[in-house]
């Protein structure tokens, strides 16, 4: 069901997205579309303050403009508060592509950043951000399922219950194996445009549900458009999980810079701001929030441990503390030269 899609690179320089002007950034109000060579080995320089501007090549899963939209916003304000260090443009990879895939292009050269939830694999591989792009709520699970098993779910009060339902999840994401690791049943299956193949196997009732995550689900479920297609309203499924920006190894002074970058947006409030910006982010909430539903907690043993920090909405400062831990130095000092 995979599809490869060829497309021009699509640039995003670092001053399109204006404070002033939250929500046009994430709408992609100021994308500039050409047909330039996306270059697999951009210079790692940031103290070339009146250099040509230099280009960052972000990887990608869709095609979709909407999709990363927050993603992109968020990387570009990063890199604009941070200007004294050089002008910096992001430029799309031409090719959507799998998680592991995405992966190999950082690993291999020819991306720079990519964003993705985390585990001790992909920290060990590549440089991690560490600061929950979606405060955790990448670890918070409902369940879509076949209109015509809606009832089945309804009369579930257990964990255990619920572990006996087949369920799907990517072939390359960590929620596979945290799912397999707390006892579901649960069956891999490739990446496919909007996980077309996922939604599939629900459809045709191959397997029981498919469990999202709250932030997706409402984009998945409103591309699809698909009466046979329903969220579940009973159950939440959670387990610490984090998506952050992984850069390339050997790009320290980039991570670093996108390090400072998110400190003062966090410290400003504008992080905050372009996170309620996104309409899927407020469902998002309300699926959280949700008195009705059983909330059945698991464990997550790919990651290094749980954070204090990960909602920095209500925990800003030591989410600061935990950047400038990560970075060696406090933010106001600090020298991404050295």
């Amino acid at each position: 069901m995979a599809c490869a899609i060829a497309l021009s690179v699509v640039c995003y320089p670092s001053n399109a997205f204006y404070p002033e002007s939250v929500q046009s950034a994430v709408n992609g109000a100021a994308i500039e579309v050409n047909n330039e060579t996306v270059n697999e080995t951009p210079n790692d320089s940031l103290n070339k303050k009146d250099a040509i501007a230099d280009t960052v090549v972000l990887a990608r899963a869709f095609a979709n403009d909407d999709f990363g939209k927050y993603q992109i916003a968020v990387l570009s304000r990063a890199l604009e508060v941070t200007s004294e260090f050089g002008e910096l443009n992001i430029s799309l990879h031409p090719q959507p592509m799998s998680q592991s895939r995405q992966m190999r292009s950082l690993l291999e050269g020819s991306a720079d950043i990519m964003w993705s939830v985390t585990s001790k694999s992909r920290e060990r591989k590549l440089t991690p951000i560490r600061l929950p792009l979606l405060r955790g709520y990448s670890g918070h699970r409902v369940i879509v399922v076949n209109t015509e098993k809606k009832a089945q779910f309804d009369g579930i009060t257990s964990l255990e219950s619920l572990k006996e339902k087949q369920f799907v999840q990517g072939a390359d994401w960590p929620d596979l194996k945290i799912l397999k690791a707390n006892g579901f049943g649960v069956v891999s299956e490739d990446w496919s445009t909007w996980f077309r193949s996922m939604y599939l196997l629900v459809e045709r009732n191959v397997v029981d549900g498919f469990p999202r995550n709250i932030i997706e689900i409402h984009s998945d479920i409103q591309h699809f458009d698909n009466n046979e297609l329903a969220i579940d309203k009973n159950h939440l499924i959670t387990y610490p999980n984090y998506e952050y920006f992984f850069v390339r190894s050997d790009k320290q002074q980039l991570a670093n810079r996108i390090r400072l970058g998110l400190i003062r947006l966090i410290q400003s409030g504008e992080l905050e701001e372009i996170f309620y910006s996104i309409d899927t982010h407020l469902l998002a909430n309300d699926l959280l929030n949700d008195p009705k539903r059983q909330v059945h907690e698991l464990n997550n043993p790919l990651i290094p441990g749980p954070l204090n920090y990960a909602d920095w909405v209500k925990t800003p400062q030591l989410a600061v503390k935990a950047i400038e831990l990560e970075m060696g130095y406090p933010s106001l000092a600090i020298d991404v030269n050295d």
